[in-house]
């Protein structure tokens, strides 16, 4: 294949992904977004060079990942749909660097190019291409490509600093060093000692995470159970090909394809999934984006049994379901980000000319939203960031409503509108 044939095949994917995600672009902010938005705005830009510089800290503090929100609230503010062309273009970057990754493993153009548009597609990945709180997901995606494809090149160094980059981006890059085996035993020349120094920073960091400073419940603690695998497995099994349980075939394919393609894309898959099955507090869709990067080189392996007639009859059958999911998906994110756009507008008109108060006092949630982001939400239009939010009836809304003036945001259900009413007002909108 010509690189020009080449060129055009991807900016022909490139268009097919953005015609089916145009949609995206009508959404809104979640709760997640507007609240790392109202905190990166303080505080100057050498704190995350610092967090990025630093080997160890407490909170695991994801640099990189949240000095884009930093630079971003800065330039687009809230105009939402500057975050999401960012985010598309971060992911299509992606799809050609798992391209150029696959080629250098030496998968043919025609598997190599048939997995980039299982990935590039894939509605499994649905969030992490919809809302901008994943670029920690894509980011580290972005990374750990890129380390590996340095690596395959005999550039350690600049492999290491990118797979650093990558677990600023989110800790799963924390798997990389045992890729790197898996690379070095399927396809490299076992040059181990190149790989301590990779070994060294991960045992540091899952020391910490396990040992040191240890999530103690919440959604983020580990949990090393049954229990906890037999929630977790299922459902990143069903979202292999978006049918129930059909993802625990895959096994199968190692044995079919008998190449050493399938071999390191399903253990990149499952390595990168391995800390994601034991937190079932945090069961999401989105964090299959860096695993299913290994997918797609398993099944450019696949692929490479198959007549190109076959490959195509594949995608072909797979794109329906596919497409029935961006659907379902698609409309139950912009009905709640319709909610969102409402409550957050709604405020943001109020906070412009909004008196000086002692905290605010709400009743009702839009869908999708959580108490903490109706607080973030206003922390960020009043450019502050102590503003007490409770809820109406609790000990909290009690105190502030009678220790000065409290405002109270309604949010009705059925009309789909925030009712702001202060003391001075019977109501403001």
């Amino acid at each position: 294949m010509s690189k020009r044939t080449g060129l055009i095949l991807y900016l022909a994917l490139a268009a097919v992904f953005l015609l089916l995600n145009r949609a995206a672009y009508q959404g809104y902010f979640t709760d997640d977004e507007i609240d790392a938005m109202a905190w990166t705005r303080w505080g100057p830009a050498s704190a995350y060079v610092k967090g990025l510089l630093t080997p160890l800290q407490k909170d695991n503090f994801r640099a990189v990942g949240f000095y884009y929100f930093h630079i971003a609230e800065r330039v687009f503010g809230v105009s939402f749909p500057k975050y999401v062309a960012v985010i598309h273009a971060i992911h299509l970057l992606n799809v050609w660097i798992l391209w150029l990754l696959m080629r250098r493993l030496g998968a043919p153009p025609v598997a190599a190019g048939a997995a980039c548009v299982f990935f590039a597609l894939h509605m499994a990945l649905f969030e992490a291409v919809w809302k901008p709180m994943f670029v920690f997901d894509v980011l580290c995606c972005a990374f750990c490509l890129l380390s590996l494809l340095l690596w395959s090149h005999g550039k350690w160094v600049l492999s290491f600093a990118a797979f650093w980059l990558a677990y600023k981006s989110k800790e799963l890059a924390v798997m990389i060093p045992v890729v790197l085996v898996c690379y070095e035993l399927w396809f490299g020349r076992r040059k181990w000692a190149r790989i301590a120094p990779f070994a060294a920073v991960s045992l540091c960091f899952a020391v910490q995470e396990l040992i040191l400073a240890p999530a103690v419940g919440g959604d983020y603690a580990f949990h090393f159970t049954g229990t906890a695998l037999a929630q977790t497995a299922p459902f990143y099994a069903s979202r292999v090909f978006l049918v129930p349980y059909l993802g625990f075939l895959l096994p199968l394919g190692a044995v079919v394809a008998r190449n050493r393609r399938t071999w390191f894309g399903l253990a990149m898959l499952l390595l990168f999934f391995t800390p994601m099955l034991w937190l079932p507090g945090r069961v999401m869709s989105a964090y299959c984006y860096l695993p299913f990067a290994g997918l797609a080189v398993a099944m450019a392996g696949l692929a490479e049994r198959a007549h190109p007639a076959a490959i195509a009859a594949c995608l072909l059958l797979w794109m329906p379901v596919d497409i029935q999911s961006l659907r379902r998906q698609r409309n139950d994110t912009l009905r709640q980000d319709h909610d969102a756009r409402e409550w957050m507008t709604t405020f943001a008109g109020f906070a412009r000319t909004a008196p000086p108060v002692a905290g605010f006092v709400y009743q009702g949630v839009p869908e999708g939203l959580h108490n903490w982001g109706l607080e973030s939400t206003a922390k960020y239009f009043l450019k502050r960031l102590d503003v007490p939010f409770a809820p109406l009836g609790s000990p909290e809304a009690e105190r502030l409503l009678q220790s000065g003036p409290a405002v109270t945001c309604n949010w009705d259900y059925s009309r789909h509108k925030l009712d702001i009413q202060t003391p001075e007002s019977d109501l403001l909108q």
